[in-house]
């Protein structure tokens, strides 16, 4: 029992070992298209021309499936100055809305899978009005999962039945 446990603790110590990584950080903007996995942090700023209007960026995965999640998060610098203003992640073969949200005052979140089929997708935001020359600032944060997760999950399972069968 001890020995298992020894290494459960083991694996579980290599896991956390593999998520981490050294911080690093893209400017983006409007029209580009960024690879998911390069970096750790995307920021970007929407700047309005008055009235209605939308920004996109394009995020993709070389990995397929890849084992990642993106956030999205949207800070409003002068509040009150855009009206309806919604995040969406879309799938840039489709164009098909896979995650959307409205974008109230404060930090909205939107999550999103980089999995097959969805290895391209386009982070868009529309606003139906806005005052001239205002900004939002957003950031987009690849959470990665380990690589070793699932072996993780399969040599435990492989323990658990070795133990139950010893024990039979």
């Amino acid at each position: 029992m001890f020995k298992t446990l020894k290494l459960m603790a083991a694996a579980l110590a290599t896991a956390v070992l593999m998520a981490g990584s050294a911080s690093a950080l893209t400017v983006v903007s409007t029209g580009n298209s960024y690879d998911i996995t390069s970096d750790n942090l995307f920021l970007g700023a929407a700047t309005s021309n008055g009235g209605a209007g939308s920004y996109s960026v394009n995020f993709f995965s070389p990995i397929d499936p890849v084992l990642g999640k993106a956030n999205a998060s949207v800070t409003l610098n002068v509040l009150g100055t855009f009206s309806g203003l919604t995040m969406n992640w879309v799938d840039a073969a489709t164009n098909t809305v896979l995650q959307s949200t409205a974008v109230l005052t404060g930090v909205t979140t939107l999550n999103t899978m980089f999995t097959a089929p969805n290895l391209n997708q386009n982070l868009v935001f529309n606003w139906t009005g806005s005052a001239q020359g205002v900004t939002f600032d957003f950031d987009v944060a690849a959470v990665p999962l380990p690589a070793g997760g699932l072996l993780l999950l399969t040599a435990l399972g492989g323990l658990g039945l070795a133990r139950r069968r010893k024990a039979a």
